[in-house]
């Protein structure tokens, strides 16, 4: 009982202190320039001043000393405008009226160069930026590894990842990637191509504030396609989550995740696989065996297969899947591996799942096959296929209501119900002219376009659109479109005008071309969409009147709400509730009167918890005096 108690407390004062450090830590290295400042609380400040310097020895001088001063009546702050390979120092101190300000620190630390920045291999050129009709905020693309202003200025890279840099023997005009997606070099490159390893797919920034990647690994024996690996990391690129190894839902030594991963509403995640490979029976029919697997191979002596099944696999934060869907039971059963023609070529086709999308209750999920040109609707408590849109095909299982897009890419779910998809309008040997698409579910209208835009881009360029490429609904309306393998990004009205439009371009001075592919490319407010702090208007109350006020702030980007908590230093609970929901950079005052007769030098636990991020928790102490 004594060992239980120790711990108790032990985890107790952890948690209390878990916010007590400054942040920026001193000595820390970063890789963002948006920086939230977190602070002790001063007894009795109404307004805290933050001093931020540059430090003579940066890595990257400045022509003149960079200096920062900001006031907050909260303990944390955010300061932009920092520049990457600079040191600085950081102070703060509480403002008391009538009183010289009391200074705590300094507090050095650095930002970090990013290699492929400072290698000057490409740059984002933007070539429109209307700021009073697009959304602002920053964007996210997985080309390049960053985060980007409106600007095109990088406020974050990918780091702690080991980067390889080589320049393959060959240069072919078109090669095949590791994950099977095709990509078409842009025409007249002269000089061999750099590339970077590991590449990294649909890289985005979550509501709680976290990065989610696909991320190139070491190759499985099995597949090439087997090298992928669904990546959780915090704002510093400490990993947090990856899902377990093995292939529980494919039955071969890897899931094979591929194009599609996020981080669920309810905390669970979700990502894309494939089941490839099938174990072949000892015995077998020959004919029957070549038709169904045209493709096979040896693995430690036993004969596969070669499949595509499209899986989707849900798990929960240890990692156990509560719930996965696999095309097997979709397709038809007797091919094994379903087969499409191509009429005019006769070549084999597989679905190839691409793209994924929940609605917000979490009880449907979309799936995009490209290679059919198809979106079908499961539902997640049958499992079974509900509806479906896309092109007509002569298969078992056509789609319900058609669609005109071909060989698309995304699904994602909209607030009002609307599929946004980016159809790529990729046919072989054939001109097209890529689109972003949205449509309509509704029973009333299903399958009605509802918005779309045609990238009527030049016959020689449009042709570099042919994978890769999402659709993002933006708050205000907008639609932020990536025209994938083409390296371009354009945020759109619904009148579809073009208020924003950059392009990812090689460094033309370099002998070689970076061998890169814009795959998708994503919105965030900041990066902080999701971030709070509060204080206690008194450390100490009296046993007679125990009253004191909480006073809450949103310092993210976001919206959000907020559950509340007063205990005892026991556990007992006093007050709990939940907050209406605070909008970014407002603060609300929260009165606590005991209900209960508290004792002389009892304490009390304030704890403050984000309903956006269930994980992010803080929490303070008060003393009850005489």
């Amino acid at each position: 009982m004594i060992i239980r108690l120790l711990i108790f407390f032990a985890c107790l004062t952890a948690a209390l202190h878990c916010f007590s450090q400054v942040l920026p830590a001193p000595g820390a290295k970063l890789n963002y320039t948006q920086v939230m400042f977190d602070y002790k609380k001063v007894k009795g400040a109404p307004l805290y001043l933050v001093r931020v310097e540059e430090i003579e020895d940066s890595i990257s001088p400045a022509d003149e000393n960079c200096s920062f001063e900001q006031t907050d009546p909260a303990t944390a702050t955010l300061i932009t405008g920092l520049e990457f390979g600079r040191k600085y120092r950081w102070q703060y101190a509480g403002i008391k009226p009538g009183q010289e300000p009391e200074w705590n620190g300094p507090y050095n630390f650095e930002i970090t160069q990013d290699t492929l920045i400072d290698k000057n291999i490409m740059t984002l050129e933007v070539s429109v930026n209307d700021s009073t009709a697009n959304a602002g905020g920053l964007i996210v693309n997985d080309c390049t590894h960053t985060i980007v202003d409106r600007n095109g200025k990088m406020v974050w890279y990918l780091t702690n990842i080991n980067w390889k840099f080589n320049i393959p023997k060959a240069t072919l005009q078109t090669d095949i990637l590791p994950t099977n997606r095709v990509s078409v070099n842009k025409p007249n490159e002269a000089g061999p191509r750099f590339e970077v390893k590991p590449a990294i797919y649909d890289l985005r920034v979550t509501p709680f504030g976290t990065i989610t990647c696909l991320e190139e690994t070491n190759a499985n024996p099995l597949d090439s396609m087997g090298n992928i690996r669904p990546v959780e990391r915090n704002l510093n690129c400490r990993v947090l989550w990856t899902p377990p190894k093995g292939g529980r839902v494919s039955g071969n030594m890897s899931e094979y995740y591929n194009h599609d991963f996020k981080h669920l509403p309810n905390g669970h995640y979700m990502v894309l696989g494939n089941e490839n490979w099938r174990k072949i029976p000892a015995y077998h029919d020959t004919a029957a065996f070549k038709k169904k697997y045209p493709q096979t191979q040896y693995i430690n002596g036993r004969l596969y297969g070669r499949v595509e099944f499209g899986t989707v696999i849900e798990y929960d934060k240890k990692g156990k899947v509560v719930w996965s869907w696999n095309g097997e039971h979709y397709f038809d059963s007797d091919a094994l591996s379903p087969v499409f023609y191509n009429h005019k070529m006769d070549v084999r086709l597989m679905p190839h799942v691409n793209a994924f999308g929940t609605d917000r209750k979490n009880e449907f999920v979309y799936v995009g096959f490209r290679d059919i040109s198809r979106i079908i609707k499961i539902e997640k408590a049958t499992g079974k296929v509900v509806d479906s849109w896309g092109g007509k095909t002569l298969t078992a299982g056509n789609p319900q209501h058609a669609v005109l897009f071909h060989q698309q890419h995304d699904a994602n779910i909209l607030d009002n119900g609307n599929i946004a998809v980016f159809n790529n309008n990729d046919y072989p040997g054939h001109d097209s002219v890529p689109s972003a698409i949205v449509f309509s579910q509704q029973a009333t209208d299903t399958g009605y376009v509802v918005w779309n835009y045609n990238f009527d881009l030049d016959k020689r360029t449009r042709r570099l659109s042919r994978t890769g490429g999402n659709v993002d609904v933006l708050k205000n309306g907008n639609y932020l479109v990536c025209l994938g393998n083409l390296d371009k990004m354009v945020e759109l009205t619904p009148d579809k005008k073009i208020v924003w439009q950059a392009e990812i371009k090689p460094n033309r001075k370099r002998t070689f071309s970076y061998f890169h592919r814009l795959y998708r490319a994503h919105y965030i407010s900041s990066l902080y969409p999701c971030y709070f702090c509060f204080q206690t208007d008194n450390d100490t109350v009296s046993k007679r009147s125990p009253k004191f006020n909480i006073r809450l702030f949103n310092k993210g980007s976001e919206p959000d709400a907020y559950n509340v908590k007063v205990s005892t230093a026991t556990g007992q609970p006093l007050l709990q509730f939940s907050t209406d929901t605070l909008q970014p950079n407002r603060s609300d005052m929260i009165p606590f009167i005991a209900v209960k007769r508290l004792h002389r030098h009892e304490k009390l636990i304030v704890t403050v918890t984000s309903q956006t991020n269930p994980d992010f928790e803080r929490r303070s102490s008060v003393w009850v005096g005489k």
